[in-house]
């Protein structure tokens, strides 16, 4: 079986890659990275001047994720001297650059060809201290930027899009022009953990990155859509965290998947669990090579407008007297009552086939009656 993707003219040992964060902040970081089986690790954000660290930089509630740690906290002298002694042992290093201007990122890109680098991710925006670090609304001015980076250095140029950035079609024609054929989608979104009601403040000092599960439905939706209309080839990043996720990404028409905060929730060894797991069900399923299967979902999913309802209702396979009350309770159009002697009941002519009862009943006791 082959685990290979290829990427920008970059052939990756598999597309399992690590996406730019304090797990790479260091070449100690890239290291740990690799050899927990990344087929590519992309450093934490480099740019020309070092940016303070708040302490905590981490807020985590449940199964969110904020992230407040802005750039890399190293020197460019520093990543040069840390790569220079780094094995990259057949992965693939991309570095993270973010340049103020079109010279600053020349100067960047030229500097990481040297210290090493097999490809260049190109920041647009950071969801932290962003209030003047986002080109993601200036079509032409982020023309300049990539155009920069494309021509400074002999690399293929990844650049890592936000969220808005994917539905901007401006943006992704002036992006492709400018010479970059790969995009990495999402960026983490803008987010806050909460608000300490008592003391009337944020739990977390400022604005930080969002990440987690609970954005992969969005992240999914950007790689669809970019695999649909346009021509990119596509990193899929955001919410990654098991080999199904990753699959679903690849199904999707992604040429690899970027594993985030995952790492910092389950530790380095979280890459070779994605990894054995894809290895696991390719083999399962008797594929070849990734290129069986990458967009293989896209003909399942069309625009809304070209979709043909059909009238459908909920019914009960099996008598139900659960006390859960999942179904009741989200059941806005009152088909589903509770009878006397405790059993669900289900009134097929108020139903207005909306799902809520299928998706969320815990024993799968409800099936579609097409009408």
């Amino acid at each position: 079986m082959n685990m290979t993707a290829e990427l920008g003219g970059l052939v990756l040992r598999n597309p399992v890659m690590v996406a730019a964060g304090p797990w790479s902040g260091s070449a100690e970081g890239v290291r740990k990275c690799i050899e927990a089986g990344a087929g590519a690790v992309v450093t934490e954000t480099i740019a020309m001047e070092t940016y303070p660290i708040l302490h905590p930089y981490l807020h985590a509630q449940g199964t969110q994720f904020f992230n407040v740690k802005l750039y890399s906290h190293q020197y460019l002298e520093q990543w040069e001297n840390g790569l220079a002694a780094l094995d990259k042992d057949g992965a693939r290093l991309i570095c993270s650059i973010w340049g103020e201007t079109a010279s600053e990122v020349r100067y960047l890109a030229a500097c990481v060809e040297r210290m090493g680098a097999d490809a260049i991710e190109l920041s647009l925006s950071a969801p932290v201290g962003s209030r003047y670090r986002s080109y993601s609304t200036y079509p032409e001015r982020t023309a300049k930027i990539v155009e920069a980076a494309v021509k400074a250095a002999d690399l293929p140029v990844f650049v890592k899009l936000p969220y808005e950035a994917c539905f901007f079609p401006e943006m992704l024609q002036a992006i492709y022009d400018a010479g970059a054929k790969v995009v990495t989608a999402i960026e983490c979104l803008k987010g806050l953990s909460g608000v300490d009601l008592e003391n009337k403040q944020t739990f977390m000092p400022t604005f930080g990155g969002y990440s987690s599960e609970n954005i992969r439905p969005i992240s999914l939706a950007a790689t669809a859509m970019l695999k649909q209309y346009t021509p990119f080839q596509i990193c899929s990043c955001g919410g990654i965290s098991t080999a199904r996720h990753a699959l679903e990404s690849i199904m999707l028409g992604a040429s690899a998947t970027q594993l985030a905060s995952a790492i910092h929730i389950g530790g380095y060894e979280v890459i070779g669990h994605v990894l054995h797991g894809l290895e696991d069900w390719m083999e399962q399923h008797d594929h070849a090579g990734f290129s069986e299967i990458r967009g293989a979902a896209l003909s399942s999913l069309r625009p809304f407008e070209d979709i043909r309802p059909r009238p459908v209702r909920a019914k009960l396979l099996k008598p139900c007297a659960m006390d859960c009350n999942i179904c009741r309770l989200g059941c806005i159009y009152d088909a589903i009552t509770r009878q006397e002697d405790g059993s669900i009941a289900l009134n097929q002519k108020a139903c207005a086939g909306c799902g809520y009862c299928l998706a969320r009943c815990p024993e799968k006791k409800f099936a579609w009656d097409w009408i």
